[in-house]
């Protein structure tokens, strides 16, 4: 199958359009539920996390401005095969295979990450899949993933990840650095927040057959 834009049906039989990405991840295939620019991530109804209905109003796919509602990611993550979580950054659907690289880069199992619609305003240790942050990576380690709530969006917070869980060691990390989400410090160097329209993409997907 080819990446582009899709028509799927959520559990109430209703057509949505996304885009499925079969390239950018040897051996998985996404669907994408969100995708937001730096800038669009400080509209209050952006910060929350994915347990609450925050759906964006546009027809289509902007990638500035793209969320789906709760059901419809939902019924993504209930269908079988959908066993992981994914974020990237700056997706680009015009690129060869959407990405330049595997960095500034997160994808979680759900057998290992289950909360995507809990809502706390702790953190969970979680062993990623695979971790990369402004090029430090990682595999099969744990890290701190923030649940988010109605004020804050679901992050990965850095600085905590060089004193808690696996106890990464992230060079030039900066205070309250915050990956793939909430972004109350942007670190310039990480690609998601490297400028206003620099965005950060979440997306649920699983392991797919040859």
């Amino acid at each position: 199958m080819n990446s582009g834009h899709y028509v799927l049906f959520d559990s109430t039989n209703k057509p949505f359009t996304t885009y499925c990405d079969f390239d950018s991840d040897s051996g998985f295939a996404w669907t994408l539920i969100e995708s937001l620019s730096l800038a669009k991530t400080k509209i209050s109804k952006y910060r929350r996390n994915f347990r609450y209905d925050s759906q964006s109003e546009a027809c289509g796919i902007d990638w500035s401005e793209y969320r789906l509602s709760k059901t419809r990611m939902t019924s993504i993550k209930n269908t079988p095969g959908s066993n992981y979580l994914r974020a990237t950054c700056n997706f680009n659907a015009d690129l060869d295979k959407g990405i330049v690289d595997h960095q500034d880069y997160l994808r979680v199992a759900f057998c290992r990450y289950n909360s995507l619609f809990s809502t706390s305003t702790s953190y969970t240790c979680a062993i990623a899949d695979y971790f990369n942050v402004r090029g430090y990576s990682c595999r099969q380690c744990s890290i701190p993933i923030y649940f988010g709530n109605q004020n804050f969006h679901m992050y990965v917070d850095v600085s905590r990840a060089t004193q808690t869980c696996s106890r990464l060691k992230i060079p030039d990390t900066i205070s309250n650095e915050e990956a793939f989400g909430r972004y109350q410090n942007p670190n310039p160097k990480f690609r998601c927040s490297n400028s206003s329209t620099a965005t950060t993409n979440w997306w649920i997907g699983g392991t797919v057959v040859a």
